[in-house]
């Protein structure tokens, strides 16, 4: 999902883990009931219609660029490095 999005791909998923905390429907992707074939063949029609596509997929890039980058990454572990004692 997060390779994905940062390659502009806007991504389509259920709201299963971590997805939820990712995936803002309609703001950085688009969060399925369930993954039924007729589910995503819905939610597929519904990603290609949906008028704000292009600044969808260019949302989730730069979530996951500001979010899991090498540098972020960096700072959260020293985050919580730091916090422990």
């Amino acid at each position: 999902m997060l390779e994905a999005m940062a390659c502009g791909t806007p991504v389509l998923a259920t709201p299963v883990g971590a997805i939820p905390d990712v995936i803002i429907d309609g703001k950085t992707g688009f969060i399925m009931e369930n993954n039924s074939p007729e589910c995503i063949a819905d939610n597929v029609v519904r990603a290609l219609e949906h008028p704000d596509l292009e600044q969808i997929a260019e949302a989730g890039r730069r979530f996951v660029e500001e979010n899991f980058s090498f540098e972020k990454t960096v700072e959260n572990w020293k985050e919580i490095l730091q916090n422990i004692e």
